[in-house]
């Protein structure tokens, strides 16, 4: 009997140190740079016009099947393992046929209870092996044992060379899930411009989505900017991509939506944009649709909220959405082809 009560003692006091160190290091919501995972590819430097392609995956398990709870749905996962590897194989072959230079993604996620355990980062790391990239995980269970571990954030890949990356910590919401708060940060990679003393750098943004009255986002966005200023004026060609989770198009696209479950839609604050620094989006083409319900053409609202914000010194030469139907994610990839140009900054 003594043994098993000192084994017993023994077992409680490892759970309460371990559940201890778990709630210490997930309620952590300050990321840090040294946060971002690097993997470098030999690659020449980059020329003065590029052409980009911006997507939120939706860790593979957000596709036309899907609803959310958080979005106003009723389920917490994905319909099915077979649907979640049918939107992988399907983001895995787009990726590989699109000829970006320039990947930029948010929800890229490795294996997990979210995605019933397919690793749609893995895929993505093999088809674009031959590109230098930039991780960081925005969502991260630490010291979860598999397989309930979760890992899922934003990348950056690149065919020309990388020469420094940075992850740029911003406010964070006093949320958590199973005790663990999201790190918001944008990721970001700087490479040399062919012939230039100057370079790209090219930021991942997701903004929060479920603050009320858009406070922690707004916050964000302003810091977020305001660290690009200070990029821009030290000579760089700045290019902010991603998921803003603001409206940064007038749309209208017909839908059947009730208000209550457009609670996380407000329009961009047009007013927290340095002087000369331009949005690119394609209000023609939407770029998300709502989670309350499996998308339903003419039902689910739809509207833009993924594009670019560039410096002043970086021309968009051209940006246009890709209508999948939502068939693979919630949100639709975004292109645009920028370049360089001289700036006062310069």
């Amino acid at each position: 009997m003594r043994r098993i009560l000192i084994g017993a003692a023994i077992i409680a006091v490892a759970l309460a140190l371990w559940a201890g160190a778990y709630f210490t290091l997930n309620g952590d919501a300050v990321a840090s740079p040294g946060d971002g995972v690097t993997r470098q590819v030999e690659a020449p430097a980059a020329p003065d016009a590029l052409n980009l392609t911006v997507w939120n995956l939706g860790y593979g398990g957000l596709g036309r099947e899907s609803d959310f709870v958080a979005d106003g749905g009723t389920h917490m996962f994905p319909p099915s393992r077979a649907a979640v590897r049918a939107n992988v194989d399907a983001i895995d072959a787009l990726v590989g046929e699109d000829e970006a230079d320039v990947f930029i993604f948010q929800e890229i996620a490795y294996g997990g209870p979210v995605n019933y355990w397919v690793n749609l980062k893995g895929a993505l790391d093999r088809t674009l092996a031959d590109r230098s990239s930039v991780f960081f995980a925005d969502f991260r269970t630490r010291l979860m044992p598999w397989p309930l571990r979760m890992e899922h954030g934003q990348a950056i890949y690149s065919r020309f060379g990388v020469e420094s990356a940075d992850v740029v910590p911003l406010p964070a919401e006093d949320t958590a899930i199973f005790g663990v708060k999201r790190r918001y940060a944008s990721v970001v990679a700087r490479m040399p411009i062919e012939g230039s003393e100057h370079g790209w750098t090219i930021a991942s943004v997701h903004l929060a989505a479920f603050d009320p009255d858009a406070s922690v986002r707004t916050r964000q966005l302003r810091e977020l900017l305001a660290w690009a200023q200070r990029e821009y004026e030290s000579g760089q060609h700045v290019v902010l991509a991603g998921d803003w989770n603001f409206q940064i198009a007038e749309t209208n696209f017909p839908n059947t939506t009730e208000e209550r479950f457009l609670f996380w839609l407000f329009p961009f604050p047009q007013d927290a944009l340095p002087q000369g620094w331009r949005i690119g989006a394609d209000a023609s083409v939407p770029s998300v649709r709502t989670n309350y319900q499996p998308y339903v053409a003419g039902e689910n609202y739809i509207t833009t909220i993924d594009g670019l914000i560039v410096s002043p010194n970086v021309e968009i030469k051209s940006i246009a959405g890709v209508d999948l139907g939502f068939e693979h994610t919630d949100h639709q990839p975004v292109r645009a082809r920028v370049r360089a140009i001289a700036g006062d900054s310069e």
